[in-house]
């Protein structure tokens, strides 16, 4: 109320401020939700859907500055993850919609949000089902494991030495992933991969930018040689698919 002064009240209506006086509660509640994670909880504490995402925009909306460090963004964006209350009601009402798809044998995909900076998804995998290789160019993410189990293998698209050159990988990450648990990727690391459900799992998926048809076009599968390249520890030769 500090930036409010006298005629700034005698300026409005006896109705209007009578108005005003029955809003305010819920005003106050949502910038509550808004602001959660800005002292109004502790600072590590668990923070709403709505203050995650509040969260989330300002850090993704420096992608548009001349210079945006990824590996900053990448690391803020998955601590934010590890703090969002996963038994807030606006994701418990998704995690339970998502359930219809249970038995169709294949994975699907909930949009829970999209901004012009970010998208968030929920992802659900039954035991067994997996996404094989593939990359998100330009792209950035954040995968946080809410229910479950899940392995993620990263990869990172080596420099062809000649046109003629195979198309080699270097795994650079596997990771066994569960409930609280994240995995990141930025453009340029870890930015292929495949993931793997040991049961049925549940995932929170954050990119930024989001996904636009320019980038869904350029977007890569991959079938990638189970036994490594000529012997070489961790590097496998692909094909494009």
């Amino acid at each position: 109320m500090d930036e409010y002064n006298r005629r700034h009240f005698i300026r409005t209506s006896i109705p209007g401020f009578l108005g005003l006086g029955l809003a305010l509660p819920s005003i106050t509640a949502l910038a509550t939700r808004a602001n959660a994670c800005y002292g109004r909880v502790p600072e590590h504490g668990a923070i709403n859907w709505d203050a995650f995402l509040t969260a989330v925009e300002k850090e993704a909306a420096k992608q548009h500055l001349d210079q945006w460090d990824q590996v900053d963004y990448v690391k803020k964006a998955a601590a934010l993850a590890l703090r969002l209350n996963l038994q807030d009601p606006a994701l418990a009402e998704a995690f339970e919609q998502t359930k219809n798809g249970l038995g169709n044998e294949r994975t699907d995909f909930y949009k829970l949000e999209k901004q012009q900076s970010f998208e968030i998804s929920l992802v659900q995998f039954e035991k067994g089902e997996k996404i094989s290789h593939h990359d998100h160019p330009g792209m950035t993410g954040v995968l946080l494991c809410a229910t479950g189990k899940v392995d993620v293998w990263n990869y990172d698209l080596l420099e062809q030495q000649a046109e003629d050159s195979p198309l080699l990988l270097s795994q650079t990450a596997k990771n066994t992933l569960q409930k609280g648990m994240v995995s990141t990727l930025t453009s340029k690391e870890r930015n292929i991969h495949k993931l793997r459900a040991h049961s049925l799992t549940q995932l929170v998926d954050i990119f930024a930018p989001p996904y636009n048809k320019e980038r869904i076009r350029k977007s890569t599968w991959y079938q990638v040689d189970t036994e490594p390249y000529q012997g070489k520890k961790n590097i496998y030769q692909a094909t494009k698919h």
